[in-house]
């Protein structure tokens, strides 16, 4: 009996189970271009944020074999979260099984290691047949027919939110419907080396250092001491990791040792791959190595994922006379006190 009782009151502790459904909702602050998969309607979205998110393609799309999210290798289950594009697969594979072109998705995230998740060799491909009736080993997988049309925008960084459901603007007209992809209004034309911010675009941004724009909230990041995150009370957990963002890059351009209390030394080393001294010093050698350093504070953009937030912008420099371009992601949780903190980076070159 009262190893039963330890087994219930051990089942209490868990925060959820195991394999919890999770449903999105697209920050205001969104890349200007990304594609949202719908597990529950079978549906991958294709969608540009101007003014607000708007659809501009959808397409069927089949996920794992098994419900839920994914959690450890071979379970054949299609994670959930906020992931990207790293490469396209480039070796010979089984066309009947993964069609003309394979993608690349950085599972497992920072958030899935600190959550023990294992795997790999998660994929956006296609089918060298109809995909309707058909499952995958984890994956996501659209008509043959329809990728075509996605390759030319399938960039290294390009952002891809896997949930099973999506709500709020622009999901909440959506209905699951049957067939192949369902044409909108025509995207915007996309650079062939950032999806994240368009200069012509609709960016808001928090304000010079020093200077408070109208209805921003931001703190000033010039003059010490900086505020900290934890100090601005009345901002949403999106904000607080604008402003977190910020900070970083101010820090990070004053190659300030600072720079370092804005990750968490205790989930950093079990979610980066990497011990947290191991991060010190790779920094400060970026410090020194990496030259003519460019962060693009107008072009931050934040998506939600479950029970994390990402931030990611585009990041170049020069080392040894070469130019490096590319997206930094850094994604961030939430402690007991509310203050947000770094638990992973990627760096995925374009």
């Amino acid at each position: 009996m009262l190893r039963l009782l330890f087994v219930l009151f051990a089942c209490l502790l868990l925060p959820s189970t195991a394999f919890a459904e999770w449903t999105a909702r697209l920050s205001s602050r969104a890349p200007e271009y990304f594609l949202a998969a719908d597990k529950s309607r079978k549906l991958l979205f294709q969608v540009e944020n101007r003014k607000q998110p708007e659809i501009t393609r959808r397409f069927a799309c089949i996920h794992g074999r098994r419900e839920g999210d994914k959690q450890k290798e071979g379970d054949l289950r299609t994670p959930e979260g906020v992931y990207f594009i790293t490469h396209k697969i480039e070796r010979k594979l089984d066309f009947m099984e993964y069609g003309p072109h394979a993608f690349n998705l950085n599972y497992p995230n920072p958030a899935d290691r600190l959550r023990g998740k294992t795997g790999g060799g998660i994929w956006l491909h296609s089918k060298g047949q109809p995909i309707e009736g058909l499952t995958t080993r984890g994956c996501m997988a659209i008509d043959m027919h329809e990728i075509e049309d996605l390759v030319p925008l399938l960039i290294p960084g390009t952002p891809v939110i896997v949930a099973e459901h999506l709500e709020g603007t622009p999901f909440e007209s959506v209905q699951a419907e049957e067939g192949g992809a369902q044409k909108l209004p025509a995207p915007m034309p996309q650079s062939s080396t950032s999806v994240f911010h368009q200069p012509s675009g609709p960016a808001e941004v928090c304000p010079p250092p020093g200077q408070v724009a109208p209805g921003e909230s931001c703190p000033p990041l010039a003059s010490p001491p900086i505020v900290p995150i934890t100090d601005a009370v009345l901002l949403s957990p999106g904000e607080k990791v604008r402003c977190g963002t910020l900070l970083w890059m101010d820090r990070r351009l004053q190659q300030s040792e600072s720079l370092f209390e804005l990750y968490d030394r205790k989930k950093y080393p079990r979610a980066g791959r990497e011990k947290f001294s191991s991060l010190r010093k790779r920094l400060r050698t970026e410090f020194t190595v990496q030259k003519e350093l460019f962060l693009d504070r107008e072009g931050i953009r934040l998506m939600e994922g479950p029970g994390y937030w990402v931030s990611c912008f585009i990041k170049s420099y020069e080392r040894k006379g070469v130019l490096h371009h590319g997206l930094q992601a850094l994604y961030w949780m939430s402690d007991d006190k509310g203050e947000f903190l770094i638990i992973g980076e990627v760096w995925i070159p374009n």
